[in-house]
């Protein structure tokens, strides 16, 4: 149950604290310069459907195809630069912004989405009008948490936390729990990624780590004090293009599961 928990939050914010040494200080006048070309409303699109290696560097994207060994992630988006629907190795979505309707999985199971005038995604709801989905946002409107619960028919609750450092996305931590009874919920998965950049602003390396939890579902602290970590996935991303995107990666995993893929990113523009 772990990997398969493991595997939707990597793969997606929607099924979504340690420095590191080799962290480079970007120029901040070139950093948010760039960060500014892209709107607060298409940044929280990409953050709350997928990940934030993902965004675009200043240029807004009209389809990315992200492929490699057993990987095959497909995302357009409308005009606007919001996600309009994904594939992401065979788990669809779609977000109709005109009905304000999501359509999920393989059997196309209709939700209903409360934007805020931004089209910023507030709370999904099922047929029964429960929240099975919803989003926080600080005072300049950056998404800053996702919940989702009993989402299309999961029985484990997914949390997501997002930090900002200089208008930039430097940190998210994904955590899912179980519920017990209506009071009690157990921790299942506790994960954090670092988000590494260059002095060009350009996503330079990814940090994932999963801890390790006792069987009361705390983090386990070693005899360093540390936080025990038990997978540590380190994606390296290369090769940008004229808009500054990477188009190739290598990530490596370590700890209870190791190997590496190779993943090639294909982008078209709006």
């Amino acid at each position: 149950m772990k990997k398969n928990i493991l595997s939707i939050c990597v793969i997606s914010s929607v099924l979504l604290i340690t420095g590191c040494d080799d962290k480079k200080i970007p120029d901040k006048k070139i950093s948010e310069q760039s960060f500014a070309q892209l709107p607060t409303a298409v940044i929280n699109s990409y953050l709350f459907h997928t990940e934030p290696e993902l965004l675009p560097n200043n240029k807004l994207i009209k389809q990315q195809k992200i492929t490699g060994s057993g990987s095959n992630k497909i995302i357009n988006y409308n005009i606007q630069g919001y996600v309009a629907n994904y594939d992401l190795d065979g788990l669809y979505g779609e977000v109709n912004y005109d009905s304000a309707k999501y359509i999920f999985g393989n059997n196309r199971k209709q939700y209903n989405i409360t934007f805020d005038t931004k089209k910023n995604i507030l709370t999904i709801q099922d047929s029964d009008g429960d929240i099975v989905a919803n989003s926080e946002f600080d005072e300049q409107g950056h998404l800053v948490e996702t919940t989702l619960s009993h989402f299309a028919g999961n029985n484990v609750i997914f949390n997501n936390q997002i930090i900002y450092e200089n208008n930039r996305v430097e940190l998210v931590s994904y955590n899912a729990y179980v519920l017990v009874d209506d009071k009690t919920k157990f921790p299942i998965l506790a994960q954090q990624k670092d988000i590494i950049y260059n002095t060009n602003n350009q996503v330079e390396k990814t940090i994932t780590k999963t801890y390790q939890l006792t069987s009361n579902g705390e983090i386990i602290i070693n005899n360093q004090n540390e936080q025990e970590v038990e997978l540590t996935e380190t994606c390296t991303y290369d090769n940008y293009n004229e808009n500054q995107d990477w188009t190739k990666a290598i990530c490596v995993k370590t700890g209870v599961e190791s190997g590496t893929v190779e993943l090639t990113r294909t982008i078209e523009y709006q």
